[in-house]
């Protein structure tokens, strides 16, 4: 092993465990959405409603890295490609409506 492979399990673990805490803000969300629906407040429900599928997306997200990172074990050139790969990702703002 060298240290590119020691470095791809532990990628491994980081976003096993963001992966994780994207469940957790999933789940209060999801606590948010009902208690909106339960009181019938839908103006919160449209509201919380970008932050559901902001969720979905970000779950998504992270769950097809952590699918790239089992497929290329502890390889460490494999972990440069993703990281070229995510480094071309850009940020768009959301829309103001």
């Amino acid at each position: 092993h060298c240290i590119g492979d020691a470095a791809a399990g532990l990628t491994l673990e980081a976003f096993e465990a963001a992966l994780a805490h994207e469940r957790t803000v999933t789940a209060r969300i999801n606590k948010l959405m009902d208690l909106a629906q339960d009181e019938r407040n839908h103006a919160a429900q449209i509201f919380l409603q970008w932050f559901v599928t902001e969720q979905v997306e970000e779950e998504a997200s992270v769950g097809h890295i952590i699918a790239q990172l089992k497929r290329i074990k502890e390889d460490g050139r494999g972990l440069m490609m993703i990281d070229n790969e995510l480094a071309q990702r850009t940020f768009t703002p959301p829309t103001a409506e």
